[in-house]
């Protein structure tokens, strides 16, 4: 009986441990599957944010009660039929311009008119003799015309300008004795182009994203055999021509009390390695001035040379490369808020994102309303309404917690509150902004244009794309047309004249009429 007891204790102890052990293997288990949870969970946003960045709008627009469309209506919905405008004919009267004013978004814009500076070409149009007669037989006349104006389109082709320089001289005497009148000056001092062409290069290549090499085979069907490499020349000389401008819109942008920063990455042709080298084009941006500046690397060195002095507000991302900027205090860094929605705009159909992304939304509503007025005006806008709902997002972020170091929506929540200083300082000056966004629109030409041409061929083309990119932005920028701009420009440069600052767009925007209010 003793051994039996004995036994049963001894089995019993080892069924003991073997449902610790089972309860030890569950509870392993149990932790593992809300891992691999966790795990899909963050992998099934990732995916969905990807494919809404390939698929999807490029647009953070964001409207509430717009984030999907609900097709299932109920059975007392009344659905409204949306009335259709149709565009009055040639000669008709327009009659919705009084209900709908031009532009609404309920009515339809209009027709533009046709620009009333083109060349007109009048083109007859007539009726065979053969089929004039009325219906009692008489030959009828001709008691007016129905005009109708359509937009046409001609090659527009280059032509020769044949320079005749007058030589002045006794007849039959020595060469030496002549006065040749001097050959007019033109940025390709030895070149069999005008300036005039050479605008026409620059503006097609970083206005119009169109490169090289289908600048060649364009000009080959007008019948101009215009080489590449030779191209290649004409940009370097123009670059070389524009360098003091570029020059002194850098220091313009250095000038201001606030500055955006921001880059973006572009291929460099690196034959060592048989490849692509990663090089950068970085973007200084203060109100309406542009400055690019290239760089082999994105070092952190980069805008720290550039940016050595600066006593001012910058405006950028967390990119830990910037950190250095401030490091001495001079410079003081500035929060990019569409940097912190974008985070939980891509994750917004969770609902603590969606709530977010809303009260972020309120911000950009307050500075729509406050955009163009005074900067005390606005500081103190900032303070009465923005503040307070600053602190209520501030709350919000710390009140959802830690949803674990894996997490999307535990990234965006902590590179907003581990940048929550420096995203609340516009609050205190009505001058800066709220956001970066005009250094990324600034960079979007970039974006655009390395979709065409690939890559820089060479460091050097990397520099002289960053002198003539500059130009051409801030043309965009004040609105004025960059041919006529580099044209009139390169003619100051032959004057002998040059005063940098007083070349810019900015400073010349006034001798040209605004793209906007052309025809």
């Amino acid at each position: 009986m003793l051994a039996e007891n004995r036994i049963l204790h001894s089995d019993n102890h080892r069924l003991n441990a073997r449902v610790a052990d089972l309860e030890r293997d569950k509870l392993a288990l149990t932790s593992e599957v809300a891992d691999l949870r966790t795990k899909l969970e963050v992998m099934h946003y990732r995916v969905e944010r990807m494919s809404r960045r390939i698929f999807g709008s490029m647009s953070e627009r964001h409207v509430p009660g717009q984030q999907r469309i609900d097709l299932d209506l109920p059975s007392d919905a009344v659905v409204v039929e949306a009335e259709v405008s149709v565009a009055p004919t040639a000669g008709a009267a327009d009659t919705t311009s009084a209900a709908r004013p031009r532009g609404s978004r309920t009515g339809h814009p209009g027709r533009r008119r046709l620009p009333g500076n083109l060349d007109v070409v009048v083109e007859p149009v007539d009726i065979p003799e053969a089929e004039r007669f009325g219906p009692d037989g008489q030959l009828l006349r001709v008691i007016g015309h129905r005009t109708t104006d359509k937009l046409d389109y001609r090659a527009g082709g280059f032509f020769i300008r044949r320079i005749q320089r007058a030589i002045y001289g006794v007849p039959f005497s020595e060469a030496e004795d002549r006065i040749i009148a001097p050959m007019p000056a033109c940025v390709v001092t030895r070149g069999r182009v005008t300036d005039a062409v050479l605008a026409r290069i620059v503006v097609e290549k970083f206005a119009d994203h169109l490169p090289l090499y289908r600048q060649e085979s364009r000009t080959a069907r007008d019948g101009v055999p215009l080489g590449r490499s030779t191209m290649v020349g004409y940009v370097a000389a123009a670059a070389k021509a524009l360098a003091p401008i570029w020059n002194a819109l850098g220091d313009i942008v250095r000038d201001r009390p606030y500055l955006h920063l921001d880059d973006t990455p572009v291929d460099l042709l690196d034959p060592g390695r048989g490849t692509t080298a990663t090089s950068r084009i970085w973007v200084y941006r203060s109100g309406d001035t542009a400055y690019f500046q290239f760089s082999r690397t994105r070092e952190g060195r980069w805008p720290q040379e550039f940016l050595a002095d600066y006593t001012g507000f910058i405006v950028a991302d967390a990119y830990a490369g910037h950190e250095a900027l401030f490091a001495d205090g001079k410079a003081t860094a500035v929060g990019c808020w569409a940097h912190a929605r974008r985070k939980f705009s891509d994750i917004k159909d969770r609902p603590p994102a969606q709530a977010v992304v809303e009260e972020i939304q309120g911000l950009y509503a307050i500075e729509r309303e406050i955009r163009g007025q005074p900067p005390d005006r606005c500081r103190d806008v900032r303070q009465e309404r923005s503040l307070p709902l600053l602190t209520r997002l501030r709350q919000r972020l710390l009140a959802i917690g830690d949803p674990g170091p894996s997490s999307d929506l535990g990234h965006a929540i902590a590179y907003s509150l581990g940048r929550w200083e420096a995203l609340s300082r516009y609050l205190d000056h009505g001058f800066l902004p709220i956001d970066n966004n005009p250094a990324e629109r600034a960079l979007r030409p970039f974006a655009i244009g390395r979709k065409n041409w690939l890559f820089f061929g060479a460091e050097s083309g990397g520099e002289r794309a960053a002198i003539l990119a500059s130009v051409i932005e801030n043309c965009r920028i004040v609105d004025i047309d960059p041919y006529a701009y580099l044209v009139d420009v390169f003619r100051e440069i032959h004057r002998g004249a040059l005063v940098p600052t007083q070349m810019t767009p900015q400073a010349l925007a006034g001798r040209f009429t605004p793209l906007r209010k052309v025809g």
